[in-house]
């Protein structure tokens, strides 16, 4: 099981194609991403049943809500690995 308040504590900086540089939580990144999942599977599935977009109203906040919540910690697990490897710095010599 993954101690969910460490990830919450631990921050990692990511930046933009912009240099824009933004912090937020391991635990943050992980309910964005889950969103995103979210987001992809309800795509696949409108162009799955041939429904546009605009037509029809596939909102459903609370459902994506509980997606998120739900996802999240099986999220935070697979994506520990890279999290690790954003904290690295690769262009260091000392890191070779």
């Amino acid at each position: 099981m993954i101690n969910i308040n460490k990830h919450k504590e631990t921050f990692i900086e990511l930046t933009s194609p912009k240099n824009k540089k933004y912090k937020m939580s391991e635990y943050e990144v992980s309910r964005w991403f889950s969103l995103i999942e979210a987001v992809d599977i309800i795509d696949t599935k409108a162009k799955q049943m041939g429904v546009r977009g605009d037509a029809v109203n596939w909102v459903k906040p609370i459902a994506i809500q509980k997606y998120i919540d739900e996802r999240t910690e099986s999220m935070l697990f697979e994506i520990q690995d890279d999290l690790s490897k954003e904290k690295r710095c690769t262009t260091s010599p000392e890191q070779e």
